[in-house]
Order: C-alpha cells, then structure tokens, then sequence
C-alpha cells in the first residue's frame, strides 16, 4: 500500500477497531429504526451496510458520522465514546448522494473548504499543498480553477472524494455516492473507488441498495433489515453461506424449493421437497431447521441436460441470451419456475434449449443450502 501522507500508524499496523457500535438503538417516535446494533468495524477495511429502503442502514451511518444521536448505546471512534460529539467534531468526513458541492467555487476552493476552517488557521501555501496531494490522489490535476457546472458527473463525484479526504478523517463514509451515475460510470467509478481506498488505506463506510456494489467493493458486508443486522462477513461468505432466507434472497439471486427436514446432522440435512424428491444441502444457521424448510441453490450451480435424467423434469419456459451465459426460466409441474444460468461453454457444446423443450434439472449437493422456510 503507498504511503502518501494519508496513512497514519494505526493504519499500517491495524491494531484495533477504529469504530464501534455497542448496542446501539435509534427511535423516531414510535419507530424503531436501528435495533441494538453491535458492530466492529476495523482500522482500514472497506464495510458496507447493504439492504433495502427503509432498512436502518442510513440511521447507522449518520449516527457514526454525527448527523444523529442513538436512543441508547454507544457509538465509539477510535477508543472514544463520540455519542455526544458534534459532528463537525469528529474524525470523520461524510461524502452524499448528491455531492454537496458549492457550485459557485471552483473545484480547488471546495476542496479547500474544509481546511479553510481549522483553527488555527493554516497557511496558504500548506492549503494549496494539501489540495494538490488530494487531487494527485482522485487524478485531478490540472482541473483547479475548473467551476463545478464545468465538470461531467465522475469529476464531481472525484471532486467529493478529495474534499472527503483532504482532511485526513480516519472515517470516511459514503451515502451512496454512485447512484446518481449512469450505469457505465457506475461501474468504473466503482473500481476508482476500490483504488482509491486502497492507496490512502483510510476506513471506508459505504451505505448501498446495490448488492453488485457492495460485492465488489466491500472487505465486509453488513446485511441489514427492519432495523437489525441479520448477517456481517465476507461478499464470498455471504453469498456461499447465507445464514436465512432473507439474506440468501437479496445477496445475489437464488432459488427457493419448500419441503419437510426428514434427517440433520454433521452440518447438514435432508429435505423432502413438494414432488417427493430427498434433497441434501449445508446447513448455515446455527443449528438445523426443524419442520417445514426451504432449500436454496443460486442459478449457477443448476446444470440442464437433454440426456442424464435424475434430476427435476423441466419445460423450458423462457431463454434469454445474455453473452457469456444464457439465461433460463424453467418450470416444474409442482416445484413451479426457477431460474438456471449456463455458462457459454456449456451452450456451444451442447446447444442451446429451445422455447418449450424438456429438459432435467440437477446440481452437485454441496450447491444447496438449507435454511428456515422464512
């Protein structure tokens, strides 16, 4: 990792968690939008809060960055309870959806901005210094005296990484920067973003809606719903091993079979699915569904084929082609329609399915996860 002057010891070591939430709950009168959230997020990682509107995921970013006060427990930066600290106190800089850049100033005045307003006050020379290196940094320079209307909307959004790091905060948290992006700059400011984050080696926070996003940018991934965290780990650990319905449903794509555990144990059990098919899978959770039960097998792992006839007989109901794989809706009389990917390969040496055509669906046994019906 480069040293430019924007890593600090306890970076380059990682000798501790830069911030914590330690039961940390939020209420807007009667509504409950952060519940007892406990959260370690370590000196240089890149976490994201991920879920869906309305989830908590926002509550938790503006009570680390000091836009709102928990109801109860305790929000700490490094080593320090901060829940009553201002937030243009603390060390850290938030970076919104909108940017919030002043577009009466020129991209090296709003960079500046921040700096402008420590006391004591810093000398000219060390400001202009300082904006520079940032710039450096975002590969913005040259574009100083540029007005903010004169910049596309990655050059903004570049614009509100370097205001966001200029002051060196050990936090520095993203509102979900990149949803005002077309699709393709979505993508490369996503990859800038990565870099980015591992050049200056400062602890990124980021709030998305986007599971793409959060999969390819995250160290870790904090899975959130109805105010709660429902699963933290890595983007592989999420999407291989989902601990319940919810989170293998929103990480990635899946599909759900219902039946009875008939048989658990050693980290695994077998499922009766609805056309009388056994079916083994990995249990996740803690411990292993009783009763009525779901297994889940991501698109990928499900193979079709015209001649091997042990697994699911299916009718091919819809074809998509979408380059490197083609994408299949197929439907079984009683398990109903689920969705199969085939990799290209797999096309060009057996041909593609037809609109209608039976075929047989199976996939390997450590492919299915088991997990509570809901």
């Amino acid at each position: 990792m480069k040293d430019n002057g924007y890593l600090d010891d306890r970076s380059r070591a990682g000798l501790h968690p830069i911030a914590e939430l330690r039961g940390v709950s939020k209420r807007f009168g009667d509504v409950l939008a952060a519940d007892n959230l406990d959260l370690s997020i370590s000196s240089g990682e890149f976490l994201s809060f991920l879920g869906p509107s309305g989830c908590g995921k926002t509550t938790a970013l503006r009570m680390l960055a000091g836009f709102e006060t928990p109801t109860s427990g305790e929000v700490l930066i490094d080593d320090q309870v901060v829940n009553d600290l201002e937030a243009h106190r603390r060390p850290v800089n938030m970076v919104f959806q909108s940017y919030a850049l002043f577009p009466h100033l020129t991209v090296e005045q709003n960079i500046g901005y921040g700096l402008r307003q420590q006391r004591p006050r810093l000398g000219k020379d060390t400001i202009r210094e300082k904006v520079g290196q940032a710039l450096d940094v975002v590969r913005l320079s040259g574009f100083e005296k540029r007005r903010i209307w004169e910049m596309s909307g990655g050059q903004q959004q570049r614009v509100a990484l370097a205001r966001a790091i200029v002051n060196q905060p050990k936090l520095l948290l993203l509102d979900e920067p990149l949803a005002a992006l077309d699709r393709k700059l979505r993508k490369e400011m996503q990859i800038e973003l990565q870099d980015l984050q591992r050049q200056i080696g400062i602890t990124f926070v980021l709030v998305t809606h986007d599971q793409e996003e959060a999969l390819s940018l995250s160290d870790r991934v904090c899975v959130m719903g109805e105010g709660r965290i429902i699963q933290i780990g890595t983007p592989q650990e999420l999407y291989d091993s989902p601990r319940s319905r919810y989170v293998a449903d929103f990480v990635g794509t899946s599909n759900f079979f219902e039946g009875r555990v008939t048989a658990s144990g050693a980290g695994r059990a077998t499922v009766v699915l609805k056309n009388g098919m056994p079916v083994e899978g990995r249990v996740t959770a803690e411990a292993a569904p009783a009763g009525e039960a779901c297994v889940s097998v991501r698109p990928e792992q499900i193979r079709l084929s015209r001649s091997d006839r042990t697994g699911i007989e299916v009718v091919v109901h819809n074809r998509i082609f979408l380059g490197e794989h083609t994408e299949y809706l197929v439907r079984n009389g009683t398990l109903g329609d689920f969705l199969v990917l085939s990799p290209r390969q797999s096309e060009l040496n057996d041909g593609p399915f037809n609109t209608g055509e039976t075929a047989w669906a199976s996939w390997e046994a450590g492919s299915a996860v088991v997990l509570e019906k809901s």
